[in-house]
């Protein structure tokens, strides 16, 4: 041990000062390394916490949109609706895959915007149902028209048929009177079913003109309806995108505009009635 002393001793101070700066270097560089590992710890953190941030809000983007276009195709429907010729593979056409993308947005969307969502997806699914049961009742109508019309348009040709054969009979000079007769009873058989008909023809078409015109006027009050249901999952969806600007403008704006085609609609439907 004494030996041990003996030894530092005889360190000169100028080695001494030299082994303790190297000590102080060695520490300083330690506790440098050290806060650089810690921060470059923390900036991958934080650089990881960003672009998960950033997957996630493009995720959203990319789903919000996608529910934005199917409501839109979905109302689009609704006025179409007005057009008979409007077919089932149309409507099919423009609600392809609707149900998967309100699904996927119940898996990115907050529960309120999912409540949103789901809410005004019950209004227009409970309006389209209706308005399909109307139109089936319309397109009946209008089918039932197209029968008369058609027994009509047989028994007409059927009449023309006999006229001719009896022309052609007398030109003959055939006048064999029970022949005539027939032709006569046939003839006179085609000309009640005419006239059958055509009183239920006019008929018919009161009753499709009056349901049809009633019709065209539930699609434009339900239509107008589900426009200014849209506000609260809009404004919903547009929160999570960070859009936070004054949604009374957009409210307003969304009024007016339905105001604005309700008095054009309207104005259209009373002037086919008169």
């Amino acid at each position: 041990m004494e030996s041990i002393i003996e030894l530092f001793s005889k360190v000169s101070d100028v080695i001494w000062s030299a082994i303790i700066a190297s000590c102080i270097t060695i520490f300083g560089v330690y506790l440098t390394n050290k806060y650089h590992e810690r921060r470059q710890t923390t900036l991958l953190a934080h650089e990881k916490q960003k672009y998960q941030s950033e997957q996630k809000f493009t995720l959203k983007k990319e789903v919000f949109l996608d529910v934005a276009r199917s409501f839109a195709n979905v109302l689009e429907i609704i006025p179409n609706l007005m057009n008979l010729e409007f077919t089932q593979k149309d409507i099919e056409m423009k609600m392809a895959d609707h149900g998967g993308i309100v699904a996927k947005s119940c898996l990115v969307a907050k529960e309120s915007s999912v409540a949103a969502i789901l809410s005004y997806s019950t209004e227009t699914t409970e309006v389209f149902i209706k308005l399909m049961k109307e139109r089936e009742v319309v397109l009946g109508h209008q089918k039932t028209i197209e029968i008369y019309q058609s027994t009509i348009n047989s028994a007409e040709n059927e009449k023309d048929r006999i006229t001719s054969r009896m022309k052609e009979l007398n030109h003959q000079g055939h006048n064999n009177q029970s022949t005539l007769d027939n032709l006569n009873k046939k003839y006179d058989v085609q000309e009640s079913i005419v006239k059958h008909n055509t009183r239920n023809l006019e008929k018919q078409e009161s009753t499709f003109g009056s349901s049809y015109l009633l019709f065209i006027k539930e699609c434009i009050d339900d239509y107008g309806k589900l426009l200014l249901l849209l506000p609260p999952m809009a404004i919903a969806l547009r929160g999570e995108l960070g859009n936070n600007q004054d949604s009374k403008v957009f409210i307003e704006a969304l009024n007016n505009n339905v105001q604005r085609m309700k008095v054009v609609l309207d104005s259209l439907f009373e002037s086919d009635k008169t």
